[in-house]
């Protein structure tokens, strides 16, 4: 084989190997990490939670509305914090980690953050 050949097949595969290597690594860093959440074991708790209070009407409007944006930053935050896609436990057969209790506690940590 000619040392040209040899040179050149060379570099070919050294741009292949590299390209499969930055290939891998994009899709790793840009593909979510997929986990479930129970949404309805949580808005249970809390009604749950709620209905023990003797509130009037507009303070369990203000209470909810308080444990609704809560829930939304809480969700919204892991997810840009772990690069995630968050699926409803319902929608996930298998081999998704389930955060519910992760954001139940950051949801009760806001809830007695705010006044």
């Amino acid at each position: 084989m000619k040392k040209s050949t040899l040179l050149t097949t060379s570099l070919i595969a050294g741009t292949l190997l590299c390209s499969a290597g930055i290939s891998y690594l994009t899709s790793r860093l840009t593909t979510p990490v997929v986990v479930a959440f129970n949404m309805k074991s949580t808005v249970d708790a809390f009604f749950d939670s709620t209905s023990r209070k003797s509130l009037d009407e507009a303070q369990t409007k203000a209470l909810s509305d308080r444990f609704n944006a809560a829930l939304e930053a809480s969700l919204k935050d892991w997810q840009v914090r772990h690069h995630g896609l968050i699926l409803v436990s319902p929608a996930v057969v298998q081999g998704a980690p389930d955060i519910t209790r992760d954001i139940q506690k950051e949801v009760a940590r806001r809830m007695k953050a705010e006044p």
